[in-house]
């Protein structure tokens, strides 16, 4: 949801719930983007809380696929693509000052056989900002990534050790994240760590399949 042009990559209906932990507050979100058939459209919602920084939020999205095959790129296959999406997002607050409304446009496309590139501006109303991040499929077992927005740099990767077990780590502004994933059937289930400076920030999730 953070990137609303990913919704793309979705195949089917899917519904995901994350919680976690920071600074001994709780934080969490539930979110579900379901597929509007052939059409090429996927519509999107979810909503969130984090009780350390006081604050809230819940958006609506949606996706349109321009052209190609979006799920085909990130199984390695050939084929370029385009997706473009965009999000409104409502943030509420323990104070009345911080409640906000805004928007999020993005675009994403397979230049290669397995190289993606997206480019989005966030926080369109109130304080715009362009990010871009770029997606190499080196094959179906190990994908790196790679962003950079607010002059800040992101860097990731995932590892497929197993059909059914995925390993991933990454730094972003200084702090190291680490997470692993395992799916069964229709069920995906993850953990994450971010090491920052005096603390861990741990979060689980949950995502459910609809085919």
């Amino acid at each position: 949801m953070a990137a609303p042009a990913g919704m793309g990559r979705v195949e089917f209906f899917e519904v995901t719930a994350v919680g976690g932990v920071s600074g001994n507050e709780p934080s969490g979100a539930v979110a579900a983007v379901l597929p509007a058939g052939a059409s090429g459209f996927h519509l999107g919602s979810a909503a969130g809380w984090n009780a350390e920084e006081g604050v809230g939020a819940a958006q609506i999205s949606g996706s349109y696929i321009v052209a190609g095959d979006p799920i085909g790129f990130m199984e390695g296959l050939f084929g370029p693509s385009i997706t473009t999406g965009v999000s409104a997002r409502y943030q509420f607050s323990d104070s009345t000052d911080g409640n906000t409304f805004d928007l999020d446009a993005g675009i994403q496309f397979s230049l290669f056989p397995s190289f993606a590139v997206g480019i989005q501006y966030t926080d369109i109303v109130n304080d715009r900002v362009l990010t871009t991040g770029f997606s190499q499929v080196f094959n179906r077992n190990f994908k790196a990534h790679a962003g950079y927005g607010n002059n800040r740099w992101q860097v990731g990767c995932e590892l497929m050790v197993t059909r059914k077990f995925r390993v991933y780590s990454g730094v972003d502004s200084g702090n190291v994240h680490a997470g692993a994933g395992f799916s069964s059937r229709h069920w995906s289930f993850g953990y994450g760590a971010v090491l920052h400076e005096n603390e861990v920030e741990h979060s689980f999730g949950v995502s459910r399949r609809f085919s």
